[in-house]
């Protein structure tokens, strides 16, 4: 099984894909995508370059699951207008169904089990979390 897990924080989506092989040992299927940018969200230039790049990086991975920390609509804490956008254009991946996690199932997760994948970087730690989460819920 293979799986992505992603993470929309204001202009930035952090990727990270993680496949479960046959001895059950997983396997970073990341590469070298860590997270995608964008500077400008009424560029479309920016914004059909954005979907091709994530389209290209799941067609690359062909996975099973794709996941997406989900994030507060309202109130005090709430998230971005732009990062709905972003959202919005993940979602119409058609060849998968997208998922969403609260971090509050992530963390209440976390409390009782262990961690046990590497990452290459300090900013993939929440979306490798929510990817080894799948395998194992």
């Amino acid at each position: 099984m293979r799986v992505i897990g992603i993470e929309i924080d204001k202009k930035r989506v952090t990727c990270f894909a993680l496949e479960q092989d046959s001895q059950e040992a997983y396997i970073n299927l990341t590469g070298n995508f860590k997270y995608l940018e964008i500077k400008d969200d009424q560029d479309n230039g920016q914004i059909r370059s954005f979907q091709s790049a994530i389209y290209t990086f799941f067609n690359s991975i062909n996975p099973d699951v794709i996941a997406i920390i989900a994030r507060q609509p309202k109130g005090r804490f709430s998230s971005s207008t732009f990062s709905f956008k972003l959202e919005g254009l993940i979602q119409c991946y058609d060849r998968v169904e997208i998922e969403f996690v609260s971090p509050r199932t992530l963390a209440a997760y976390y409390k009782n089990n262990s961690f046990s994948v590497l990452f290459d970087n300090n900013y993939q730690e929440n979306v490798a979390k929510l990817a080894y989460y799948i395998f194992n819920r």
